[in-house]
């Protein structure tokens, strides 16, 4: 079993292609209903308690998300500590502007003696960065990630292609294996599908994200190959929540804010469907809600399954 966790709905960093923002008559905007909530050590506990342990193997933990960083939580680094001897592998992915040096130093140490790594959003240089992930700073994610190096961790530099900074790819990438990052990876977002337009200001700046070269085509077909069934993981939210995948994930976010179009979430009931309401191992041994949505790609598959794991989806094309 893998799971996928979003431990809190906070973020230090205001990224404008990200579901914590929006932008309303050209300008950015931060949605107020977030920086509220997150999963406590205590409630770990309860939710991955010796039942679940006994009842599944746990692989891989992946500390992401849909609107968060993880490194946000308040109780991150103990909950990684009582995590880390039941499974085989930790994932973490953060844009690195927030904490200290020595916060990442004792991050590499917890992380030591387990499969691990952590991903460093950078994308771009000192001089492009922050054009897409504003309130970060480049050279304070340098010294954290260097830290974490330092100290033994295993770090990835994601750098996400926009126009604006396509052409430092390949100084990035030397750059990485410098500073002893032991991977590199730049990708394409599929966020620009959402909108013609990402033009707009922010602090009396002017701003304008555009695809790095020519537009990819969009297609929202059937034909389902489930990512989450064939990782055998699923996705737990700052709530506590269970959901099959952080795609569902995120459209049950929208749902909030009446800007969900999935109706597959009819069947969502988040009293049967909580971790801290119900135990994880009976939700995940019997929702109903997992089994109507594999029932729905033979019939009517949801809008999300559609969007991201058709077999003629553009998951392949994004990464370079």
């Amino acid at each position: 079993m893998n799971v996928h966790i979003e431990l809190t709905d906070k973020c230090n960093a205001l990224c404008s292609m990200c579901g914590r923002q929006y932008i309303k008559n050209g300008e950015l905007k931060k949605v107020p209903t977030f920086d509220k909530n997150e999963l406590s050590i205590n409630q770990i506990h309860t939710i991955f308690n010796n039942r679940f342990f006994e009842k599944f193997n746990l692989n891989r933990i992946n500390f992401c998300g849909n609107i968060s960083d993880p490194l946000t939580c308040v109780d991150f680094c103990s909950i990684v500590e009582y995590l880390k001897p039941h499974c085989k592998r930790i994932d973490i992915a953060t844009n690195g502007s927030l904490r200290t040096p020595k916060y990442y130093e004792n991050l590499a140490k917890i992380l030591q003696g387990v499969n691990h790594r952590v991903t460093f959003a950078l994308d771009g240089l000192n001089n492009t960065h922050s054009y897409y992930r504003i309130n970060t700073n480049f050279k304070k994610v340098i010294r954290n990630a260097l830290a974490f190096i330092r100290a033994g961790g295993n770090a990835r530099w994601q750098f996400i292609i926009f126009k604006h900074n396509k052409h430092q790819i390949d100084i990035a990438k030397r750059m990485s294996k410098k500073l002893g990052f032991n991977e590199f990876v730049s990708i394409r977002t599929q966020r620009f599908a959402r909108d013609e337009n990402w033009s707009f200001t922010y602090n009396n700046k002017h701003y304008n994200l555009e695809e790095p070269d020519e537009i990819l085509s969009y297609e929202v077909a059937g034909d389902i190959d489930c990512k989450a069934k064939k990782d055998n993981e699923f996705f737990l939210d700052f709530e506590g929540n269970v959901h099959a995948c952080c795609y569902l994930g995120g459209s049950y976010l929208r749902k909030r804010f009446d800007e969900c179009k999935d109706t597959i979430l009819e069947w969502y009931e988040r009293d049967k469907n909580n971790a801290l309401q119900n135990d994880l191992s009976d939700i995940l041994l019997n929702s109903q809600f997992f089994k109507y949505l594999q029932k729905s790609w033979d019939i009517q598959p949801s809008l999300s399954c559609r969007k991201f794991c058709s077999k003629k989806n553009l998951r392949k094309k994004l990464y370079d």
